[in-house]
C-alpha cells in the first residue's frame, strides 16, 4: 500500500506519529510508530523521527503492506455525551464495557472504538477526522461513570498536567460492606500482589507507590453504606484495594473481599425466589460509580462533569433503603 499524505496549514507543528493516526486511527500508535523507524514512512523524501514536527505542505509518504495497517475492529456502541467542547468530551461509561481494547479482542465493544465512530462521522474538509479521541484515565471493566477524553493535542498536554499533579477532582460513589460510622482517609501505598497477578495490595511506607483516598459516608444501611470517596492519587484499583484494607470492600468485587452479586434474598429477610425460576440479581459487577469529575478547561474556568446513577445502581440503593434502612441518615 502506497499512500502521499499533504500536511494541511492548520495541522502545522503536529508530531508525524500524531498526523498518522488521524489518518488511521484504528491502527494502534505503537504500529504506526514502527513503520516511521523501519523507514516505511518518509518526510519529503527522507526518514524522520515520529516525533517529527511537521510543517504545512511536507509530503508523507506511506509505503507498507496492508497488514501492517491492520485495523482494530470493534462493535457500535451508543454514547451519553455528558459535556463537550473544542479539547474535551466526556461521556457516561456503561459497566461491562472496557475503556480499550482487550490484548485478545475479547471486548470488541470498547468505550475508545465508540469515541473513533464518533469522530469519524466528524471531518474536516481535507477527508481527516476532525479529532481522535484519547482517554484521558481509566475506569475498571465493572465501573460506570464519567470518563474524559481529549480531543486536540492541546488539550491532551492540558488535560494530562492536571491529572499528573492530581489537579482533577475525582469523586466516585461506593456501596460497600459493613456500616461505615464516620468519614476518615486512607494514606497507603499500594502495589501489585506478586500472589494474585492484576491485584493490588497495600504495603508498608517506603515500598510501592504512595496513594491516598478519602472517603466519607452519604447512608448507612444495616449491613451496608453508600460512600462517597475521592481518591487524591491515580493507582490501579485504588479505591478498591483501600476500601478492603480497612475492612470494607465494595459489596460487590470478588477480588477484594465483596461479593459476586447481590441478590434481594441477601438483603430481604425471607424472600425465596418462585419455585423453578433462578434470581435475578440486582448487581452484578463493581458497586463503583464515577459519579462527578471537576478540571480547569482548556479555554479558561472550571467545569463540573456528573453522571448519574445507571439503572441497576439505583435499583440496589432502592432496595437498600427498603429492607435494609436505617433511622439514621449518615452525616454529610
Amino acid at each position: 500500500m502506497n499512500e502521499t499524505l499533504i500536511v494541511p496549514d492548520d495541522l502545522s507543528g503536529i508530531l508525524l506519529d500524531e498526523f498518522l493516526a488521524l489518518r488511521w486511527p484504528r491502527v494502534a500508535k505503537g504500529a504506526l510508530r514502527r513503520l516511521i523507524r523501519g523507514g516505511q514512512v518518509t518526510v519529503d523524501g527522507r526518514r524522520v523521527p515520529p516525533g517529527e514536527r511537521l510543517g504545512a505542505g511536507r509530503v508523507v509518504l506511506v509505503e507498507a503492506p496492508g497488514e501492517e495497517l491492520r485495523e482494530v475492529q470493534s462493535a457500535p456502541l451508543a454514547l451519553e455525551i455528558l459535556y463537550q467542547d473544542p479539547h474535551l468530551i466526556a461521556v457516561n461509561k456503561p459497566a461491562g464495557f472496557p475503556v480499550e481494547p482487550g490484548r485478545w479482542g475479547e471486548h470488541p465493544v470498547t468505550l475508545t472504538g465508540a469515541l473513533l465512530d464518533w469522530a469519524q462521522g466528524r471531518r474536516r474538509p481535507d477527508g481527516l477526522p476532525a479529532a481522535r479521541p484519547r482517554a484521558l484515565h481509566r475506569l475498571d471493566l465493572g465501573t460506570s461513570g464519567v470518563l474524559l477524553y481529549a480531543l486536540s493535542l492541546e488539550g491532551e498536554r492540558h488535560y494530562r498536567r492536571q491529572f499528573e499533579r492530581s489537579a482533577v477532582e475525582k469523586i466516585y460513589h461506593a456501596v460497600v460492606m459493613g456500616e461505615v460510622a464516620a468519614a476518615g482517609v486512607v494514606d497507603a501505598p499500594l502495589m501489585p500482589d506478586a500472589r494474585d497477578a492484576g491485584r493490588m495490595h497495600v504495603v508498608a511506607e517506603g515500598r510501592g507507590k504512595p496513594a491516598r483516598t478519602a472517603y466519607a459516608p452519604l447512608r448507612r444501611f444495616r449491613g451496608y453504606t453508600l460512600l462517597e470517596c475521592r481518591p487524591q492519587t491515580g493507582r490501579t484499583h485504588q479505591i478498591r484495594a483501600h476500601l478492603a484494607s480497612i475492612g470494607h470492600p465494595l459489596a460487590v468485587d470478588p477480588r477484594y473481599g465483596g461479593q459476586d452479586r447481590l441478590l434481594l434474598s441477601d438483603l430481604k429477610r425471607g424472600f425465596r425466589a418462585k419455585p423453578g425460576q433462578q434470581e435475578t440479581p440486582l448487581i452484578a459487577r463493581l458497586t463503583l460509580h464515577a459519579h462527578s469529575v471537576r478540571v480547569a478547561l482548556l479555554q479558561g474556568g472550571e467545569q463540573r462533569i456528573e453522571a448519574g446513577y445507571p439503572k441497576d445502581f439505583r435499583v440496589l440503593l432502592s432496595k437498600l433503603e427498603r429492607w435494609r434502612g436505617a433511622p439514621e441518615a449518615a452525616a454529610q
